[in-house]
């Protein structure tokens, strides 16, 4: 794999470890999943070795990753498949590729950004935040959030972490660099 322009994933920093896929399939047979990925991991990972970047920002994998670690648990070269995935949505959530059909980006950005904003994940706000894309989806959860508000399982007022400069610093370690106009 080499780190060109025309990646867009290039900086994602255990890319190079795809290369040592020896495409076994153990992960996307450890995929609970798998069957509903237009490309399941092993695919994917051969198609960003081919150089099929276009199909990979298109893909509908990442967004199917339930983060089990299955696949990494069997992966006989030990890939962080799971890892992958998460810097996957990164990368694709950034170019705007996202399948317009598929609800999980929105859910995974409101979720990323109330752990940014407040350090913790708050319910009301990932829920506050993905109901504004869709609403209908915010409206059958009222019955759920009256039940969990009723026995405190659900904090209305974001409450911030003690220290939320330790949360924005991990946020940085971990983020992938964005291309510069």
């Amino acid at each position: 794999m080499s780190h060109n322009e025309s990646n867009p994933f290039a900086a994602i920093t255990q890319l190079e470890r795809i290369n040592q896929c020896i495409q076994c399939g153990t992960c996307s047979g450890s995929c609970p999943l798998a069957d509903l990925m237009d490309h399941a991991p092993r695919e994917l990972f051969a198609l960003l070795r081919e150089g099929a970047y276009e199909e990979v920002l298109h893909s509908n994998t990442p967004w199917f990753c339930v983060s089990c670690y299955a696949c990494m648990v069997r992966c006989p070269r030990e890939i962080p498949v799971t890892d992958l995935m998460y810097a996957f949505k990164e990368v694709i959530a950034r170019q705007g590729t996202a399948p317009k059909n598929h609800k999980m980006p929105d859910m995974y950005q409101a979720f990323s950004r109330s752990i940014k904003d407040t350090g913790k994940v708050t319910e009301s706000l990932v829920m506050g935040r993905y109901g504004m894309k869709h609403p209908l989806d915010a409206l059958k959860s009222i019955p759920l959030a009256v039940k969990m508000q009723m026995r405190g399982r659900l904090e209305l007022k974001a409450q911030k972490v003690a220290d939320p400069k330790s949360i924005a610093r991990l946020f940085a370690l971990t983020e992938i660099p964005q291309d510069k106009p």
